[in-house]
């Protein structure tokens, strides 16, 4: 996808405007986090992907109401050097 845009003022600096059909097309949204690279001349915009956080046990348990009863468990016999 090929458009053209435009350098304006905003506020002290200077802004580029993305069309709104480049960030539909890669999915990007109002806070999504970028990095600017100049290479050979040309400017590039990479978005940089934040890593999800991994939930603790309480968020992972969020909403689960039912009532856990231990039972145990007949493995049965050992096989090959597993120790009980």
């Amino acid at each position: 996808m090929t458009l053209t845009g435009n350098i304006c003022k905003w506020g002290n600096g200077q802004a580029i405007r993305i069309p709104k059909a480049i960030l539909d097309f890669l999915k990007w949204t109002e806070d999504d986090k970028f990095e600017l690279i100049t290479e050979n001349g040309e400017l590039k915009i990479k978005k940089i992907e934040e890593k999800k956080k991994r939930k603790n046990i309480k968020e992972l348990f969020e909403g689960y109401n039912e009532t856990y009863t231990a039972e145990v468990i007949n493995w049965g016999e050992p096989v090959g050097e597993e120790t009980w």
